[in-house]
């Protein structure tokens, strides 16, 4: 029903992100989540809630936000406590052109919105992309906070094949910065190998939230892409002793799938997840098994 009525007013702006504030309300609505804000340092952050049980405690990737993890986390909210945040300068939150969003410094912005929410007890931490960068530093510098740590199509370590993406940054290309219309359509191609239908209002309203960005997502993706601001793998993985998920899709441009033989060997507690045919967001081109898969490393963990 939602998909049919939004597919009817197409066209205006204003319409177009009233009816994508109420798609995604709705959607948050049947998993069981609410939106809730907090302030930690200069920044406001918005995050999801929901549902009962041990705490798993989701962090999105480069571009993203929260909402990302909504039909993902739907799945696990009858057993699981879920928060998904935004990162300071992504979604919701406010941007600070002044400030550096590396994975150092967000990773210790991680640790204070945890501290902030009160999470006393470590918790189950799932990182998505440069989520995943986060969540690695995290478990390494503050592995109090870390009950078990899940990488989805993660960064944080040098790929024995180069992607797609690293070859088209060597020629000075970037699809995953959107400057136009055109600049969306592409990066949704190219990040994902079976990417989910969204209704054309909803994709108008997602590119000029895109294209509004672009000025920050220069900034956030140059300084991450400094070697100088990741921790060096081979001595901080294997400081990591909790359990380990690794989940990745056979098709990612982004991050090559051929990450997940460094993390067996530097994670070998890990378990490896490769989903077929997937490209670089496996929790929403194939929510319900990545939610399965999930839930499954999750159900070894005594209450």
């Amino acid at each position: 029903m939602i998909l049919v009525f939004s597919l009817l007013i197409t066209g205006c702006a204003s319409i177009e992100n009233k009816v994508t504030d109420w798609a995604v309300g709705a959607e948050r609505s049947m998993a069981d989540l609410q939106a809730k804000q907090i302030t930690v340092a200069e920044f406001s952050i918005p995050y999801l809630e929901g549902g009962q049980g041990p705490t798993v405690f989701l962090i999105h990737g480069f571009q993203s936000n929260k909402d990302i993890w909504i039909r993902f986390a739907r799945q696990l909210t009858k057993q699981y406590h879920v928060i998904a945040i935004d990162l300071p300068a992504h979604g919701d939150s406010n941007i600070l052109m002044d400030k550096s969003y590396s994975i150092a410094e967000q990773s210790k912005r991680v640790v204070a919105i945890m501290e902030k929410l009160k999470l006393t007890q470590p918790v189950h931490v799932m990182g998505h992309s440069m989520g995943g960068a986060i969540a690695l530093h995290v478990a390494v510098t503050a592995p109090q906070h870390v009950r078990s740590l899940a990488l989805l199509s993660a960064a944080g370590v040098q790929s024995p094949v180069p992607s797609e993406l690293s070859r088209r940054n060597q020629r000075g290309e970037n699809p995953l910065i959107v400057r136009n219309d055109q600049d969306y359509k592409n990066m949704l191609a190219f990040s994902m190998s079976d990417a989910p239908y969204i209704p054309s209002p909803l994709i108008s309203s997602f590119t000029r939230i895109a294209i509004a960005r672009e000025p920050i997502a220069t900034k956030i993706y140059q300084e991450i892409s400094n070697p100088g601001s990741w921790l060096n793998a081979e001595e901080a993985l294997p400081k990591i002793k909790v359990p380990a998920l690794v989940i990745w899709g056979d098709q990612d441009k982004v991050l090559d799938v051929s990450c997940t033989t460094v993390f067996q060997r530097l994670l070998p507690q890990a378990q490896v997840v490769i989903f077929k045919d997937v490209g670089h967001a496996p929790q929403l081109e194939r929510t319900k098994e990545t939610a399965q898969a999930y839930a499954t490393f999750l159900a070894t963990f005594k209450p």
